[in-house]
């Protein structure tokens, strides 16, 4: 076996790069024109909710949004039955220090309550001022993988820390010094380039933008969608912020070595995997001239697919856990050992 070397993929299902959208209030409006161009172009999106308005409208504040309805716990089950996901945006939309228990533990359960899945993901509400150090350290106590601000920039594989996560603005203008405008391939040839991962931001695009600074038209969401897998095809993993988050800490936490005087023979270790993850599904590059016809592999004595990757690299996807056991095997053309 020393003619191949096995390592955790950088991304999931060997992917070059990674794209999510994220829907600030998750409002029921979306369902006019947002969802059904997911549904059209197989894009999961994920929707952050203010706990203290389920199924209420809007009155958090001077908001543009007010008088918008929120979704329901039904709405939002509906969602996640499609594949989307769900993260708290605070119980009040307001300064989360003012009162943190509430607006990030209490959210955090009364929204996991809701729609019936834990909720990892705390995105900002406001400004990045509901992100400081003092607000990480607090959603890092609280149980929660991953807080979201609003930066325009991708985000790298490694080795950003998973308690800032930056989101890209898809809006009509920009706001600050440099004040600029909607654009449907921005920072894709850059994730391309980087590996990285786009995590766009927006609130419920309409026939017209409720406030350009804060969102884009229904037109121009759909236009931005369609450049995203246009430009990504089959080497980007369009993917829901929870599954990435997972992958994410478990290829952090993820130490692949040898089985010693056992050729082929690998052990994988997650003894620091955070609990909150649930998806724990890793894949593997595999460096080998061989191709998927001669190369048998187990993961905890089950036989797995390998699919080819880019020239001379296989790869194989698997459930595994603290301890897993990975053989590998070649074969020759007509399938014997």
């Amino acid at each position: 076996m020393s003619e191949m070397t096995l390592s955790v993929s950088t991304w999931k299902y060997g992917k070059d790069w990674v794209y999510s959208i994220t829907y600030d209030e998750a409002l029921s409006d979306l369902a006019r024109f947002v969802i059904p161009t997911h549904q059209a172009l197989g894009v999961p999106g994920h929707v952050e909710v203010v706990a203290g308005q389920i199924g209420e409208v809007r009155n958090c504040g001077a908001s543009s949004y007010n008088g918008m309805k929120h979704m329901s716990a039904e709405e939002l089950h509906g969602l996640v039955a499609m594949g989307w996901g769900v993260g708290s945006h605070s119980w009040t939309h307001g300064i989360v220090m003012d009162n943190p228990k509430l607006e990030l533990l209490e959210s955090k359960e009364a929204i996991a309550e809701a729609v019936g899945v834990p909720v990892t993901v705390y995105v900002a509400p406001g400004s990045n001022d509901n992100l400081t150090p003092e607000v990480q350290e607090k959603i890092r106590e609280y149980g929660y993988l991953v807080g979201m601000g609003i930066t325009d920039d991708i985000n790298r594989p490694d080795p950003q820390d998973l308690l800032w996560v930056n989101r890209v603005p898809l809006h009509e203008r920009y706001w600050g010094v440099f004040d600029g405008y909607y654009d449907a391939y921005k920072r894709i040839r850059q994730a391309q380039e980087e590996r990285g991962w786009i995590v766009d931001y927006c609130h419920c695009p309409l026939e017209e933008a409720v406030h350009p600074y804060k969102d884009c038209t229904e037109g121009h969401h759909r236009q931005r969608l369609e450049a995203v897998v246009s430009e990504g095809g089959t080497r980007c993993w369009y993917a829901n912020p929870d599954e990435v988050v997972d992958y994410r800490a478990l290829r952090r936490s993820a130490r692949l070595a040898p089985v010693e005087g056992k050729p082929g023979a690998f052990r994988l270790r997650l003894d620091t995997l955070p609990p909150q993850v649930r998806r724990q599904e890793l894949t593997f590059d595999l460096k080998t001239y061989r191709t998927p016809e001669t190369v048998a592999v187990k993961v905890d004595g089950a036989a797995v697919g390998v699919s080819p990757g880019a020239a001379g690299t296989l790869h194989f996807t698997a459930s595994v856990r603290d301890d897993t056991q990975i053989t590998i095997s070649t074969l020759t053309p007509g399938g014997s050992l």
